[in-house]
């Protein structure tokens, strides 16, 4: 299960997992993050808020989710990993080196320090 809101004014989008990730959360968040794509043109900043590692409910959410994070990635600016999970610092420093957006690691408690840096000027 996720949770997100998007901040529109600053075009931020803040997603929180708290269980196992399903299709139809997914399929929510693409919905949503679409329909302000279409308005803003970008999303300035993409926050992945969790303790621990996210789960998927099965392969197919999976697969929605490399779905999702392949057809965004270039219209996002900068993403900040909120987490104390070793295995999710680990995704992300890979992700650096393969996606468009910056990407920038933060632990568990530091939310204000990355929504500062999302919001920075580049």
């Amino acid at each position: 299960m996720i949770t997100y809101k998007i901040l529109k004014e600053e075009v931020i989008v803040i997603i929180e997992p708290s269980g196992p990730i399903t299709r139809s959360d997914l399929e929510a968040l693409t919905r949503d993050v679409d329909n302000h794509v279409r308005q803003t043109g970008t999303i300035r900043g993409m926050i992945i808020h969790s303790r621990s590692f996210p789960r998927w409910h099965d392969l197919g959410a999976f697969l929605k989710d490399m779905k999702f994070v392949f057809a965004h990635q270039r219209k996002i600016q900068r993403v900040a990993s909120v987490t104390d999970s070793k295995l999710l610092m680990l995704v992300h420093r890979i992700a650096r080196h393969v996606f468009s957006p910056e990407i920038r690691h933060f632990f568990y408690g530091e939310m204000e320090a990355a929504l500062t840096w999302i919001r920075e000027k580049r």
